[in-house]
């Protein structure tokens, strides 16, 4: 996957560093970017770190079925979305403000809250609503005159029975829901094509968390069009990903403040367009540590460049290879990931990799 490395490359060697308010972090950013993926020559899971396979999978699963709440997530051990629905759950019971993010409340809080939507499923149930976010918009589109569309059947039943149309499409974005959803969709526009018996699809991105969520949504759409492809008897061949703020985290302050100094930009920058060899990453990230403030307590990990400049140190490996169980999509929708598709000869670099997710 060098499109991958390609694209963190771009996002350092081209980005601009701005304050995101949402997340109160910093980012570095580009505007847009294009990856291509040849799905005939293996499965794109990335391999310069390591990914648990079914993590991504078992979330298109819950999107596929509609739901708009962790606890079937959590229950099959995704805990990503968790964060998010803590910040619902502040807001709905009229907190958010008291409780302000990467504070030393939030953080015992959240905590606190991850423990019982492990713990207690009724709790879960009860205080792990998103809001009608992504699958919700893909199996209960509301259709303007108090019915609902469920556009996954009609992508499905487009493509079986009329399947060079340009109407095969899934959209998550709905300005009526959106101030309901815990988190505006990210990736919101899946458009599949079909080439005589190849199928493509396109995802349209509108926000990417470029270290830690872009390989779950390559991986996760990949195995959405080898799912979709296989229901209407076509042949999975290209996943184009177009992403449009596309960014790596830098943490918040004290480390961030090392960003908000233009000569530290400029020169960090100047450091990265010397590197000539993989290993000359990590003596950007070593002298990179020494320079900038170290993370607060509680606040650790969220500053993903020290990663990112791990990973473009790992050559990239051999693709494995996606095996689909003989199951239909919406029999397989229903299912653990592990009962839907089969993958071997992952191969990827493990190492300590794991990041903290800006929520």
């Amino acid at each position: 996957m060098r499109q991958y490395q390609d694209l963190l490359k771009r996002i350092i060697e081209k980005g601009d560093v701005v304050f995101e308010p949402r997340t109160q972090t910093s980012i570095i950013q580009v505007s847009s970017g294009l990856s291509s993926y040849d799905l005939q020559a293996g499965f794109p899971l990335v391999t310069t770190k390591y990914v648990k396979p079914e993590l991504p999978a078992e979330e298109l699963l819950w999107k596929l079925r509609g739901e708009d709440n962790i606890a079937s997530l959590v229950q099959r051990g995704v805990h990503f979305w968790t964060a998010n629905a803590f910040d619902k759950y502040l807001k709905d019971t009229g907190r958010i403000q008291e409780v302000p993010k990467h504070s030393e409340r939030w953080n015992s809080e959240f905590v606190e809250y991850d423990k019982r939507v492990r713990d207690d499923l009724e709790f879960a149930r009860q205080h792990g609503r998103l809001g009608p976010v992504y699958g919700y918009q893909w199996r209960h589109r509301n259709d303007q005159k108090g019915g609902e569309i469920d556009r996954l059947k009609v992508v499905v039943d487009g493509l079986k029975k009329n399947r060079h149309s340009r109407y095969h499409l899934l959209n998550a974005w709905n300005d009526a829901d959106l101030n309901d959803m815990a988190l505006g969709p990210c990736p919101f526009w899946h458009q599949f094509t079909a080439s005589g018996d190849n199928l493509d699809l396109t995802m349209v991105q509108r926000s990417c968390d470029t270290y830690l969520g872009v390989p779950f949504n390559v991986a996760q759409d990949a195995l959405l069009l080898h799912m979709i492809a296989r229901e209407v008897g076509l042949k999975p061949r290209r996943l184009e990903h177009m992403t449009i703020n596309t960014h790596l985290y830098l943490g918040i302050s004290p480390r961030a403040d090392f960003w908000d100094n233009p000569e530290n930009v400029s020169q960090f920058k100047g450091r990265f367009a010397k590197v000539q060899d993989r290993a000359e990453y990590l003596m950007l990230r070593d002298w990179y540590l020494e320079q900038a403030p170290p993370e607060s307590e509680g606040n650790g990990n969220k500053d993903h460049m020290p990663f990112v400049l791990e990973q473009l140190s790992k050559e990239p490996r051999a693709l494995p290879i996606l095996t689909l169980r003989e199951v239909t999509l919406f029999d397989a929708i229903e299912l653990p990931a592990d009962k839907v598709f089969e993958l071997r000869d992952y191969d990827p670099h493990r190492w300590k990799s794991k990041a903290v997710m800006a929520a």
